[in-house]
């Protein structure tokens, strides 16, 4: 089959399509109704949402000359009739409806059956907040469910991996949008049971509201209120929330968010462990300081007491110098007294301690006397 070789740029296809489907009237002033999701309102005054059924959706655009005659505000949930043409957007090659009027149709009916089922797992005790458990932050075993070619994987490992590098990720791959996407997510769960982990991480990379349908799936959001470990839902999404969110332990917006809920920040245990070293050693500082300080003033104390102590003694010894010297003989003598003393040098004390005819000595204050005894009288 020959085939002519001709090569066109992107910008030709799309401007050709965008061509063919501005020419079908089929396409022109058409009436659409659905439910409104994703709503966005841009600063220039134009509005932009998804308009949904419970199957497919397509991309609205509403300028903001049409904008601006709208009776009511339109949000998420609402359901509406929207006048409008499909029209092709060149540069992203993606259709979407130019609206031009909006006709308000009340709550969608997507929307009323997920709150139904809110109200009721909420009164089954199924979101109370008694029943959340605490995230171990120190975790030897963490699993992740997720898709396994999505940002919110690697966003998970990495931010793990960079924080707590101890703990070991089970990885459950899951669709996490489409038809299969809530039936995957349980079996997934249903896995992860199987393992003793310490928590387990479920979620997502974020997308408009109508790709977080799965993530609202009764069976799924029962099974996660019987996990045998703590839930973090990563749904990534700030401004909804599924029921999925409501039963989990704990809620991140982002992938990295639930990587940071789950572990601890091994530099956070190191600043912890250099405080905790720097603390002890000042504080061991302070106290040699303090007993430095106590040892001077007890020396000083001390030194104190022994020259006080000292003091007294002196005083003390002066006292006994003086008694001493009082008893002392040569004293004795000096007031004119004198001891005697026999041949052996014996003290005389009594006129019976000698006899006639003895020998004495005896001792004055200067020199001694030599004597004979002639005569004694007394005792």
């Amino acid at each position: 089959m020959s085939i002519p070789r001709i090569v066109y740029s992107v910008t030709d296809v799309n401007r050709y399509i965008k061509t063919l489907i501005n020419q079908d009237e089929n396409l022109k002033f058409i009436f659409v109704k659905g439910e409104i999701s994703n709503f966005k309102s841009g600063a220039n005054g134009h509005l932009y949402f998804s308009l949904k059924d419970k199957d497919c959706l397509i991309s609205v655009c509403m300028f903001s000359s049409y904008a601006s005659k709208l009776t009511f505000t339109p949000k998420n949930g609402d359901e509406i009739t929207v006048l409008a043409s499909v029209d092709v957007y060149p540069a992203r090659g993606t259709y979407q409806l130019i609206a031009y009027e909006l006709e308000e149709k009340g709550q969608g009916s997507i929307l009323v059956e997920l709150e139904k089922l809110k109200k009721k797992l909420l009164l089954e005790g199924l979101f109370d907040e008694s029943r959340k458990r605490r995230i171990n932050i120190y975790p030897n075993k963490i699993g992740v469910i997720t898709a396994p070619n999505g940002a919110a994987i690697h966003d998970i490992v990495t931010n793990i991996n960079r924080r707590y590098p101890l703990c070991e990720i089970y990885f459950f791959p899951s669709a996490v949008q489409g038809e299969s996407a809530a039936k995957e997510l349980l079996n997934a769960f249903n896995k992860s049971q199987q393992y003793d982990l310490d928590t387990l991480i479920i979620g997502r990379g974020g997308g408009a509201s109508e790709d977080l349908f799965a993530f609202n799936d009764e069976t799924l959001v029962r099974a996660i209120a019987t996990s045998k470990m703590p839930v973090i839902a990563a749904v990534g999404h700030e401004i909804d929330s599924t029921l999925v969110d409501f039963v989990a332990d704990k809620r991140a917006s982002t992938p990295t968010g639930a990587a940071e809920l789950a572990t601890v920040d091994v530099r956070e245990i190191e600043q912890k462990f250099d405080y905790a070293i720097e603390t002890m050693k000042n504080a061991i500082t302070d106290k040699l300081e303090e007993m430095k300080q106590d040892y001077l003033d007890l020396k000083e104390s001390l030194n104190e007491n022994m020259k006080t102590k000292l003091l007294l003694l002196s005083k003390d010894v002066e006292k006994y110098k003086e008694k001493l010297s009082a008893l002392n003989p040569n004293n004795v003598l000096s007031r004119g007294y004198s001891i005697s003393m026999n041949a052996e040098g014996k003290v005389i004390k009594s006129a019976k301690d000698v006899k006639v005819g003895d020998k004495l000595i005896t001792v004055l204050k200067e020199g001694k006397l030599v004597s004979l005894v002639e005569e004694k009288e007394g005792k």
